[in-house]
């Protein structure tokens, strides 16, 4: 289409929305009209009817749509949270108010970012005289980034219910899709908890550990047993552990690989979403408890950098770091990425590693640089498991085509955890759970190995 055409394209399509839309009700005297009319044959009476009836309904037409309020003299407003949740159902609010004095009748459409998956399409609203009326609907978005959500669509229905205005309310605004933050808000609250269980309690070193008494919890299943303090879990009535307070200041750096292997699925997010959520809740743990945090992500080439910091200000950096960190489909450089950090930092950090491995042979560059980053840093390596695969590798086959299916995925698992040997062989801590699983393993190894190496 040329360039000098487009102008004219809104307002068409705005002079088109301005024409009122019938009702059923409308359309049924039409349809009357019609009968009648087609009794004519049998006395000229009935297209005498016709035509009454036809009038009659454009009379009551033109009543009704001259009665209905135009929408712009309505207020419709969207009220939506600044920062989005990326693959999680985040509310949204459509409100409306009426200055008139009798009720309205309204349908509200929002345009919302095409990678918005919502759960209702349409609202409907009786809102009475001077009143408001509110409108809910979820949107959960597929992708993280910067989208805009559009206007909002408005129709009206006539006193009479024969013609409905149509309309439509300037309402762009930004939508800005984050990591999922509700787990840091659930953390808060559990910190929150947690904090009201050592009220009253003195602050106790642990014999051997070099770390002080910092709260009490609920105990997790993966917490180690010797955590367990059998004086509150039998004050309780539930397993209570004992949560200490690691080193401070501690130099922690978060990988993130953006190349092709953490392109796949895994529910309704990709793999590398998955680690960006964790990444954004290992850091606020970690900025919480007073460590410099730094973010690298790579693909071919570095995507996104934030040297470490500590500090509210380096997490609000992080997320938005976080936030246009994009999977792509090319295949990580991890030597470029490693030289890249080495160059950039020389102090000795926790390095946490979030990619993915097929086999021994397909990970070999990762292995040969992976093995000189750990040689003056400590190296955690983070995995996620797909459950179709490990499904496949142990279903009982009903017929051949399941049999090579389950040959081929045990392959794959046993080259995985060949893989996943060679690394731990090195010197690298790793990791390798599902994707529900994945920040409470990461957090929890976080602190293990900071209590033991730092």
């Amino acid at each position: 289409m040329p360039a000098g055409s487009r102008p004219t394209r809104r307002p068409a399509l705005s002079r088109l929305a301005a024409f009122p839309l019938p009702r059923p009700r409308f359309l049924a005297l039409l349809l009357l009209a019609a009968v009648t009319l087609a009794l004519a044959q049998l006395s000229e009476a009935f297209v005498v009817l016709a035509i009454a009836v036809l009038l009659a309904a454009i009379t009551l037409a033109v009543i009704d749509y001259r009665a209905t309020p135009e929408p712009g003299t309505l207020s419709v407003a969207r009220i939506a949270e600044p920062q989005l949740s990326i693959g999680v159902g985040n509310r949204v609010l459509l409100r409306l108010q009426n200055p008139l004095p009798r009720p309205v009748r309204a349908t509200l459409r929002d345009t919302v970012p095409p990678s918005f998956d919502v759960d209702r399409r349409t609202a409907r609203l009786v809102v009475g005289p001077e009143t408001t009326g509110e409108a809910r609907y979820a949107a959960r978005p597929r992708h993280r980034g910067t989208f805009r959500f559009g206007d909002i669509n408005l129709r009206l229905r006539g006193p009479l219910d024969l013609v409905e205005r149509q309309g439509r309310v300037g309402a762009d605004a930004p939508a800005n899709v984050y990591p999922d933050l509700r787990e840091i808000r659930r953390y808060e609250v559990t910190l929150r908890r947690g904090l009201a269980y050592d009220a009253g309690q003195r602050r106790a070193r642990v014999p051997g550990a070099g770390s002080i008494f910092e709260r009490l919890r609920e105990y997790l299943p993966d917490d180690d047993p010797r955590w367990i303090s059998w004086t509150a879990t039998a004050r309780r009535g539930r397993p209570i552990s004992v949560e200490y307070e690691t080193e401070r200041q501690q130099r922690i750096l978060i990988l993130l690989d953006a190349g092709r292997m953490m392109s796949s699925t895994l529910g309704r997010l990709t793999k590398l979403d998955h680690a960006v959520n964790t990444a954004l809740m290992l850091s606020y743990v970690a900025i919480a408890k007073g460590d410099e945090v730094g973010l690298l992500g790579f693909a071919d080439t570095v995507r996104a950098y934030a040297p470490p910091r500590r500090g509210r200000r380096q997490f609000l950096r992080l997320t938005e770091e976080l936030r246009q960190l994009e999977v792509t489909m090319t295949e990580p450089d991890y030597q470029a990425a490693f030289e890249f950090l080495r160059a950039k930092t020389a102090r000795r950090a926790f390095v946490i590693l979030f990619t993915d491995l097929v086999d021994q042979d397909a990970s070999r560059g990762l292995v040969s640089s992976i093995t000189r980053l750990a040689g003056n840093n400590l190296v955690l390596c983070c995995l996620l498991q797909d459950p179709e695969l490990l499904e496949a590798a142990t279903r009982e086959p009903a017929s051949s085509t399941a049999l090579y299916e389950r040959v081929v995925a045990s392959d794959v698992r046993d080259a995985r955890l060949r893989a996943l040997g060679v690394l731990r062989q090195r010197g690298v801590h790793s990791l390798d759970v599902p994707a529900e699983r994945l920040s409470v393993a990461t957090i929890q190894r976080y602190l293990e190995l900071k209590r033991r190496f730092f």
